[in-house]
């Protein structure tokens, strides 16, 4: 039996270990999907005894004790306002175009959400707060890098979060640029091992973007730093980093994606999956209506969702009646979320507004997932073992696709007015060839094969971030060396001049000893 002075000794120790944090969680974007990663990472942190507060665009309807929401939700009113900007999110409009998350259009929208959320005036009042102080600042990265400037407003660790499956332009904030011969673009449909002309397209494509980045990006995103985030500073009284410093002096990035799922990347040491934090521990039951319609289908089920941010109601109407016209065919019972109601719906098709998507997933009688390949949904698909059919519009969800194909438990259709007979026929081969079931339940096993849930290992590593102030032992030397030196120009520039004077030394050497021997040879011509 232990003495009672080393029992209190252990009960002190397990008090301060377990002391309430208070973090700052900034996802600010007007996305449902984004929204679900910044509630789940609150979820977790007050389950774990935190306090948090959470900047959002949909805060949540009842007060939840330790939570402080900053509602943001005025960057979506002034997006709405720009209609022509907002119908870009359209289905109907994104019929035959290109993926427009990698162009320059999506860069300026990223940009403005992160400005109209600085800019936004209850968060700016919020930084201005004097009483306001963190033990951490958890930041999603949304293609903008200078809103690490909120951390040093706190003088606490600096936490990012990618959304989207592991690329270089996240990466590089903890680590180096990753080679780009066997790391391929997030927007690309290229998988390792890289043809010749693959590994040319992806280097070509990385220098690109490098380039576009630090000359057009980089100065803008300095400006914007040095006025939003100066003026705050001097209102509290202290002295803010430059850019860079404020920029590469993360202490971790949790990535939200899992090698069963994507690519492996080699990671640096202060970067964690935390892939399927947001996914219930606990399958909620399904409401009564659905709970019957997938129990009695004795051929199965198929769900079909296009997502949060995407919607069915803005299909157009041929490509709606002709996907109604082919489930039609199909002996299984259709889950189809739909946000409308809609008449001359075929008697296996169940029309819902709302889809309570992981308690879908769950049940034994779902066959497939009929989706658009979003980061959430191809996640919660492994989860759950259920093979896909994927229909990717924009973003990272034709490279999701892609590696549902690669890996064997999905098949991607395009999207076009006419793509029900696509979509019939993959259906129709992923009910016949039990390989996708099979790969589909092989890959779910990995996901769960890991020492701890990932909603522990994101509390796990937020806390040992502060405990270890700031897990500086565990960062990549890499981000504070210049790119020069990293491609060794500075030897090379040298190795230039040395092989410069040794030429220009050895021409003179040679010129004179010739004139000498011409000498000589006179004299001796003289002589004779």
């Amino acid at each position: 039996m232990l003495p009672k002075k080393f029992t209190w000794l252990i009960l002190l120790s397990l008090i301060s270990i377990n002391e309430a944090l208070r973090i700052l969680v900034w996802f600010p974007l007007f996305s449902k999907s984004h929204n679900i990663l910044g509630k789940g990472i609150t979820k977790h942190l007050l389950e774990a005894g935190h306090e948090v507060v959470h900047v959002t665009s949909i805060p949540q309807k009842t007060p939840v004790p330790n939570l402080t929401e900053i509602d943001v939700s005025t960057i979506e009113k002034k997006f709405k306002e720009d209609a022509e900007k907002y119908e870009h999110f359209k289905l109907k409009n994104l019929v035959g175009k290109k993926n427009f998350g990698d162009s320059l259009f999506f860069l300026y929208m990223a940009y403005e959400i992160s400005r109209l959320s600085l800019e936004d005036e209850t968060v700016q009042k919020f930084f201005a707060d004097p009483t306001q102080e963190f033990d951490a600042v958890i930041l999603e990265w949304f293609f903008s890098d200078y809103i690490a400037g909120i951390a040093p407003l706190y003088n606490c660790p600096l936490i990012w979060v990618g959304s989207t499956e592991a690329h270089w332009q996240v990466l590089k904030l903890v680590d180096d640029i990753p080679n780009p011969a066997y790391n391929v673009d997030l927007f690309s449909l290229a998988s390792p091992p890289l043809t010749f002309w693959e590994r040319v397209e992806e280097l070509w494509t990385m220098v690109k973007k490098y380039v576009v980045i630090n000359s057009l990006v980089v100065p803008f995103e300095k400006r914007m730093y040095n006025r939003i985030f100066s003026e705050i500073a001097e209102k509290k009284g202290i002295a803010m980093p430059s850019y860079d410093d404020a920029v590469y002096n993360a202490s971790l990035l949790y990535l939200y994606s899992h090698p069963s799922i994507g690519t492996p990347f080699r990671l640096p040491q202060n970067a964690k999956y935390v892939g399927g934090y947001h996914i219930d521990t606990k399958v909620k039951p399904l409401p009564k209506d659905l709970q019957k319609i997938m129990d009695d289908a004795k051929e199965g089920v198929i769900y079909f969702s296009m997502g949060s941010n995407l919607q069915s109601v803005d299909m157009t109407d041929n490509m709606r009646n002709s996907l109604l016209k082919m489930f039609s065919k199909l002996k299984q019972k259709v889950i189809w979320k739909f946000e409308d109601d809609l008449k001359n719906v075929p008697e296996n098709v169940h029309l819902v507004k709302w889809a309570p998507q992981q308690s879908i997933l769950a049940h034994p009688n779902l066959k497939m997932f009929i989706t658009h390949g979003g980061q959430l949904s191809t996640t919660e698909a492994i989860h759950f073992g259920v093979p896909v059919v994927g229909i990717p519009v924009f973003g990272d969800q034709y490279v999701n696709m892609k590696s549902a194909e690669d890996k064997g438990f999905g098949i991607s259709v395009k999207l076009a007015e006419d793509m029900a007979d696509d979509i019939l026929a993959a259906v129709r081969e992923i009910l016949n060839n039990p390989i996708y079931k099979t790969k589909a339940k092989e890959l779910s096993a990995i996901f769960h094969d890991r020492p701890m849930s990932p909603g522990q290992e994101l509390v796990f590593w937020l806390e040992y971030v502060v405990r270890t102030g700031g897990a500086k032992h565990l960062r990549s030397p890499a981000v504070q060396v210049p790119m020069y030196q990293k491609l060794y120009l500075d030897l090379m520039v040298v190795l230039v001049l040395a092989f410069a004077v040794l030429w220009t030394v050895g021409k003179k050497v040679i010129g004179k000893r010739k004139v000498v021997a011409t000498s000589k040879s006179g004299k001796k011509a003289k002589a004779n």
